[in-house]
Formats: structure tokens, C-alpha cells, sequence
């Protein structure tokens, strides 16, 4: 397992959905592939497998995590409701949050309905600095500085499809002040009608309450746990603090394995 890997990255993917995110004016989906380049002389970790769901308001993004036990996560985004749900499916557990307790702050323009793409970007501090062609899509390019999982500012790149106006974009590109790059290809984009239970929470799911604070840390984990308390451990031995905390919530998780991390 590798916690610390894997929380980063479902961060950097969290952050490319909020910062762009806005009702979209049709349904659709798209297959999403998340890869990490890490700073220099360290494996980055195997790519993130996914896909990305639309609709006016709404969005899920479906995960695989290849390098953890019951990787398969969700997490859906209700921009009207202004929640974030994230969904561990291997322990049926359901962890909604505000998205105004996040470091990301969407203005109105990403989400009203007279929405705009480029107002929604500007007013963000984005600057548009060129056109490409990328993943088969004419695309707008988008520079900016966010909030990054724990507030630290981050470099951004986005590529918006001119040619499709639902979709938010088909490439997301983070950089932390470390060197860490995250980059979100979206492609195999499809309109079409979606079923509303894609974008509800599973019957039989239960619901277990998030952390006091916004640190990009699991969900499921208390707001106890700090990113100082993972300093120098082990993948292992921080899979065992997860573990046993996760235990102390009613989370009986077998030694060796925990849910995955949610942004």
C-alpha cells in the first residue's frame, strides 16, 4: 500500500474537478487517467484508472486505485447543494463535506446558470496563454495559482475544449512548490444521457462524518491525524495507524488493507 502516494494524487484530481467545475449543459462522461511525476530519484506510483460523469450541477468521478486493497472509490460533486461526497465501496461508507470548508473557493460563475467558463476561470486568477490541440480536442489554455489539498499555492494549466462546451476540460495539469507535477488527461468523451442514480449516494451506504479541518487527509480518518504525524513512517506502519484508527470509528479493516484516502 502506498498511502502516502496515493492521498496526493486524489487531491491533485479533486482540486482539477472543483476548479473547473459548473453545470455542464448536457450529460456526458469520459474515461479520466491520473499520473504523477515525482521529484527527482523517486518511482512515482502507478497511474490512476478512471471515469468522469456530467450533468448541470452535478459530477462524479469513479477511481481505481491499483496499489491499494478495495481501491475502488467515488466521489460526487453536488455544486447547487455545494457538497462533496466521497464513496469507499469496498465498506459501503459514504463522507459528505461542504465544498466552502475546502481551500478551493468557487465564485459564483462556475456555478450559477448564466455560468461561464472563462469568467469562472478568470475569476480564479487564471489568464489564458494559448491555444493547443490536445487529447483531439481544440483547447483553450489556462494558467493560474490555486490552493492546493492544505492551502499551500500551486501552479495550474488547463485545457478547455472549445468544441465542447459541457465539458470542463480535457487536461489538467498540477504543480506543487516541490516539483511534484499531477496531470489529468480526460479522453473517449461521450454525450448522452446518464442515470440519476450515478449521481446518488448507494442505498445501504453508511454515512461517516469528515474531519474538523480541510487537511487532504482520508476522510475517515479524525482530524487528529496531521500530515506531521505521517513524517518518516513507513507505507506500512502508516497503514497500521490508519488501521487502528479506523477501527476505533466501527471501521473493522483487515491488517493489511484500508479504505482508500479521499481529497
Amino acid at each position: 500500500m502506498r498511502t502516502t502516494s496515493s492521498r496526493p494524487r486524489l487531491s491533485a484530481l479533486t482540486a482539477a474537478a472543483l476548479l473547473v467545475a459548473s453545470p455542464a449543459l448536457a450529460d456526458w462522461s469520459a474515461d479520466v487517467v491520473t499520473k504523477m511525476k515525482l521529484e527527482a530519484g523517486k518511482k512515482p506510483p502507478p497511474d490512476i484508472q478512471g471515469k468522469v460523469y456530467g450533468r448541470k450541477g452535478l459530477m462524479r468521478m469513479d477511481a481505481e486505485l491499483p496499489d491499494m486493497s478495495g481501491g475502488s472509490m467515488s466521489i460526487l460533486f453536488d455544486f447547487e447543494k455545494r457538497t462533496g461526497t466521497t464513496l469507499v465501496h469496498a465498506h459501503k461508507v459514504a463522507t459528505e463535506r461542504s465544498l466552502d470548508d475546502l481551500p478551493v473557493k468557487l465564485p459564483a460563475s462556475c456555478t450559477s446558470k448564466t455560468q461561464s467558463y472563462d469568467a469562472c476561470f478568470k475569476e480564479q486568477g487564471y489568464r489564458q496563454v494559448g491555444t493547443e490541440q490536445v487529447n483531439g480536442h481544440p483547447s483553450a489554455v489556462y494558467e493560474g495559482t490555486i490552493p492546493g489539498a492544505t492551502g499551500v499555492p500551486t501552479q495550474q494549466k488547463l485545457w478547455r475544449p472549445t468544441d465542447l462546451p459541457e465539458v470542463p476540460y480535457v487536461r489538467a495539469r498540477t504543480t506543487s512548490p516541490s516539483g511534484q507535477v499531477t496531470e489529468v488527461n480526460l479522453t473517449n468523451i461521450q454525450q448522452g444521457k446518464q442515470p440519476d442514480s450515478r449521481f446518488k449516494v448507494p442505498a445501504g451506504y453508511r454515512k461517516v462524518a469528515p474531519p474538523t479541518t480541510a487537511t487532504g487527509l482520508p476522510a475517515s480518518v479524525p482530524a487528529a491525524f496531521t500530515a506531521k504525524d505521517f513524517e518518516g513512517k513507513t507505507p506500512e506502519q502508516i497503514q497500521e495507524m490508519v488501521r487502528q484508527r479506523l477501527g476505533q470509528q466501527g471501521l473493522h479493516v483487515p491488517q493489511g488493507t484500508t479504505p482508500p484516502p479521499t481529497p
